[in-house]
């Protein structure tokens, strides 16, 4: 079994060739352009996945890919590809190919990827959080991604940890990504430190090398990212939650933080179970996880191989 992979984001468009087993066989790419025509977007995608799909007839194609759509694959508003509002993507591209095909949100999609080939593999119940410029993720409960109220994912960057914290874009005040996001702790450095402080990276490499400014901002961080984890353990108690993005690239450095306001935090369910573990997919998170967008829908479910 062969399948097309579909990795769209802002800057780039990723095109694959994933194996069953989750072996990624071939890619390209080409650039993210907000003013592409629908139908050019369409045959461009077409034509770099017939020019992978000659090592092999593919079962199906999956596709992740940034912003919203509704529970038949429908995309709503997208600020990154305008065009693709109101389109269903994958329907289209089944149909050119004449095989099944799937489409969900990309943090879905990575939360499928590393739920099946990654480091959720071997559970039931798991859930993905990508801590970066933003916070998303995906939830997985019964070994099936969680779908809300007409199909949506559940946004749990957005869940509010603070009242009193910073306005964000969703509306509410003090939500999880205003306060724990890279973005947010750029923000906070600068806002505290000045601007040698600005950028999340830096403050980590600084916390490394002993600084003490650079160190309590990461205290301030390691107790915003642990509230919302205290607060994704005590709603969904899941077997595992498995942390991606770049800033849980240094998760060393907020990991004590964290665990200890879980710790407090989480007297009703038995948080001592909950395994917290870094993503394994890595630059090959995005094509196996839409490669495994279409096997969730349409192939068996993983074995039990933790």
């Amino acid at each position: 079994m062969i399948i097309a992979a579909v990795d769209i984001g802002g800057s780039k468009i990723a095109l694959g060739l994933v194996s069953g087993e989750g072996r990624l066989l071939a890619e390209s790419r080409f650039a993210t352009d907000p003013a592409m025509p629908y139908a050019e977007l369409v045959e461009r995608i077409r034509q770099g996945l017939t020019a992978l799909s000659q090592e092999g007839p593919v079962s199906g194609i999956g596709i992740g890919c940034t912003g919203r759509m509704d529970a038949k694959g429908v995309f709503q508003a997208n600020s990154f590809l305008p065009n693709l509002e109101g389109r269903n993507l994958a329907e289209d591209l089944g149909l050119a190919f004449g095989v099944p095909a799937a489409v969900e949100n990309d943090a879905d999609a990575a939360a499928l990827g590393e739920f099946r080939w990654g480091s959720g593999r071997g559970s039931r119940s798991m859930i993905f959080v990508t801590v970066s410029t933003g916070i998303g993720g995906g939830v997985i409960l019964g070994g099936q991604l969680f779908r809300g109220l007409d199909g949506c994912h559940p946004e749990i960057g957005h869940h509010v940890i603070d009242p009193s914290g910073p306005a964000c874009f969703c509306r509410a005040s003090g939500c999880w990504e205003s306060l724990a996001s890279g973005t947010a702790l750029g923000r906070r450095g600068e806002q505290m430190q000045g601007e040698a402080y600005g950028d999340a990276r830096r403050i980590c490499d600084l916390a490394e090398q002993g600084d003490p400014a650079a160190q309590e901002l990461v205290q301030k961080e390691a107790r915003y990212l642990g509230l919302g984890l205290a607060n994704l353990i005590t709603l969904f108690a899941p077997e595992r939650i498995v942390l991606g993005g770049g800033l849980m690239n240094r998760w060393s450095l907020f990991e004590a933080g964290a665990r200890a306001v879980i710790r407090a935090q989480c007297g009703l369910v038995p948080w001592q179970k909950v395994s917290l573990v870094r993503a394994s997919l890595g630059s090959q998170t995005g094509l196996l996880g839409a490669a495994a967008v279409w096997v969730q829908r349409f192939s068996a479910p993983p074995t039990d191989r933790g």
